[in-house]
Protein backbone atom coordinates (compact mmCIF):
# COMPACT_ATOMS: atom_id res chain seq x y z
CA UNK A 1 0.00 0.00 0.00
CA UNK A 2 1.47 3.51 -0.63
CA UNK A 3 1.89 6.25 1.73
CA UNK A 4 1.51 9.59 1.48
CA UNK A 5 1.65 12.33 4.21
CA UNK A 6 -1.44 15.17 3.39
CA UNK A 7 -2.23 18.33 4.50
CA UNK A 8 -5.43 20.85 5.33
CA UNK A 9 -5.10 21.96 1.91
CA UNK A 10 -6.48 18.85 0.66
CA UNK A 11 -8.49 18.14 3.17
CA UNK A 12 -10.68 21.01 2.91
CA UNK A 13 -11.36 19.89 -0.88
CA UNK A 14 -13.02 16.98 0.49
CA UNK A 15 -15.58 19.57 2.26
CA UNK A 16 -15.65 22.90 -0.30
CA UNK A 17 -17.08 21.97 -3.96
CA UNK A 18 -15.79 25.38 -4.23
CA UNK A 19 -12.42 24.30 -4.00
CA UNK A 20 -9.31 24.20 -7.16
CA UNK A 21 -8.19 20.38 -7.49
CA UNK A 22 -11.36 19.04 -5.69
CA UNK A 23 -11.82 16.27 -7.87
CA UNK A 24 -8.01 15.31 -7.77
CA UNK A 25 -8.57 15.30 -3.89
CA UNK A 26 -11.31 13.46 -3.82
CA UNK A 27 -9.13 10.52 -5.94
CA UNK A 28 -6.81 10.56 -2.90
CA UNK A 29 -9.92 10.06 -0.44
CA UNK A 30 -11.31 7.35 -2.64
CA UNK A 31 -7.76 5.52 -2.28
CA UNK A 32 -7.91 5.90 1.48
CA UNK A 33 -10.98 4.27 2.05
CA UNK A 34 -10.25 1.45 -0.67
CA UNK A 35 -7.48 0.52 1.45
CA UNK A 36 -5.27 1.49 -1.61
CA UNK A 37 -3.68 4.67 -0.30
CA UNK A 38 -2.39 5.03 3.79
CA UNK A 39 -2.98 8.45 4.74
CA UNK A 40 -0.68 10.29 7.59
CA UNK A 41 -0.87 13.77 8.93
CA UNK A 42 0.46 15.90 12.43
CA UNK A 43 -1.94 15.56 14.60
CA UNK A 44 -2.44 19.39 14.63
CA UNK A 45 -4.37 18.35 11.19
CA UNK A 46 -7.68 17.70 13.50
CA UNK A 47 -7.76 21.23 14.63
CA UNK A 48 -6.38 23.17 10.92
CA UNK A 49 -9.70 20.88 9.34
CA UNK A 50 -12.31 22.18 11.90
CA UNK A 51 -10.75 25.49 11.55
CA UNK A 52 -11.09 25.99 7.79
CA UNK A 53 -14.35 24.55 8.02
CA UNK A 54 -15.51 26.96 10.19
CA UNK A 55 -14.05 29.83 8.59
CA UNK A 56 -15.35 28.98 5.49
CA UNK A 57 -18.98 28.86 7.16
CA UNK A 58 -18.79 32.19 8.27
CA UNK A 59 -18.11 33.10 4.89
CA UNK A 60 -20.60 31.38 3.52
CA UNK A 61 -19.12 28.88 1.91
CA UNK A 62 -20.42 25.93 3.55
CA UNK A 63 -23.94 25.99 5.20
CA UNK A 64 -23.74 25.35 9.34
CA UNK A 65 -25.49 21.42 9.07
CA UNK A 66 -22.94 20.13 6.41
CA UNK A 67 -19.93 21.88 8.85
CA UNK A 68 -21.73 19.57 11.07
CA UNK A 69 -21.75 16.77 9.10
CA UNK A 70 -18.14 16.94 7.32
CA UNK A 71 -16.48 17.47 10.40
CA UNK A 72 -18.65 13.84 11.85
CA UNK A 73 -17.05 12.56 8.55
CA UNK A 74 -13.96 13.95 8.75
CA UNK A 75 -13.51 12.42 12.25
CA UNK A 76 -14.83 9.18 11.37
CA UNK A 77 -12.04 8.48 8.87
CA UNK A 78 -9.74 7.72 11.68
CA UNK A 79 -6.45 9.01 9.78
CA UNK A 80 -3.05 8.09 11.47
CA UNK A 81 -2.20 11.48 13.40
CA UNK A 82 1.36 11.01 14.56
CA UNK A 83 2.49 13.55 17.79
CA UNK A 84 5.36 15.69 16.41
CA UNK A 85 6.98 16.51 19.67
CA UNK A 86 9.53 14.22 19.13
CA UNK A 87 10.67 15.70 15.98
CA UNK A 88 11.10 19.15 16.93
CA UNK A 89 14.17 19.85 15.86
CA UNK A 90 13.74 18.83 12.34
CA UNK A 91 10.17 21.26 12.56
CA UNK A 92 12.24 24.04 13.73
CA UNK A 93 14.88 22.94 11.08
CA UNK A 94 11.42 23.64 8.18
CA UNK A 95 10.69 26.80 10.12
CA UNK A 96 14.22 28.41 9.64
CA UNK A 97 15.67 27.27 6.29
CA UNK A 98 12.62 28.07 4.12
CA UNK A 99 10.97 30.56 6.52
CA UNK A 100 7.67 28.27 7.17
CA UNK A 101 5.22 28.13 10.35
CA UNK A 102 6.09 25.31 12.48
CA UNK A 103 2.45 24.21 11.10
CA UNK A 104 3.77 24.10 7.70
CA UNK A 105 7.20 22.68 9.12
CA UNK A 106 5.52 19.55 10.78
CA UNK A 107 3.97 17.94 7.48
CA UNK A 108 7.45 18.63 6.00
CA UNK A 109 9.57 16.73 9.27
CA UNK A 110 6.83 13.96 9.10
CA UNK A 111 6.77 13.40 5.70
CA UNK A 112 10.94 13.27 5.74
CA UNK A 113 10.44 11.08 8.94
CA UNK A 114 8.74 8.36 7.30
CA UNK A 115 10.33 8.74 3.85
CA UNK A 116 6.81 9.09 2.07
CA UNK A 117 5.78 12.04 -0.36
CA UNK A 118 3.84 15.16 1.29
CA UNK A 119 0.81 16.37 -0.91
CA UNK A 120 -0.22 19.63 -0.43
CA UNK A 121 -2.07 22.22 -2.38
CA UNK A 122 -0.88 25.31 -0.27
CA UNK A 123 0.96 27.71 -3.25
CA UNK A 124 3.33 28.89 -0.21
CA UNK A 125 4.66 25.91 1.49
CA UNK A 126 4.96 24.19 -1.94
CA UNK A 127 6.97 27.35 -3.91
CA UNK A 128 9.24 27.52 -0.87
CA UNK A 129 10.55 23.99 -0.88
CA UNK A 130 9.70 22.31 -4.64
CA UNK A 131 13.18 23.22 -5.74
CA UNK A 132 14.67 20.90 -2.62
CA UNK A 133 12.32 18.27 -1.73
CA UNK A 134 11.63 16.59 -4.37
CA UNK A 135 9.20 14.83 -2.33
CA UNK A 136 7.00 17.21 -1.90
CA UNK A 137 4.14 16.93 -4.49
CA UNK A 138 1.38 19.73 -5.78
CA UNK A 139 -1.91 18.02 -5.56
CA UNK A 140 -2.27 19.28 -9.36
CA UNK A 141 0.45 17.22 -10.42
CA UNK A 142 -1.34 14.10 -8.78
Amino acid sequence: MKRAVIDASVVLKWYLTDEQYGEKALGLLEKYVSDKLDILAPSLLDYEVVNGLVIASRMGRIEEEQLLTAVDGFVSLGIKLKNLSMFFPQVLHYCKVYNRSVYDASYLALAEDEGIPFITSDQGIYNAVRKNLQWVKWLGDI
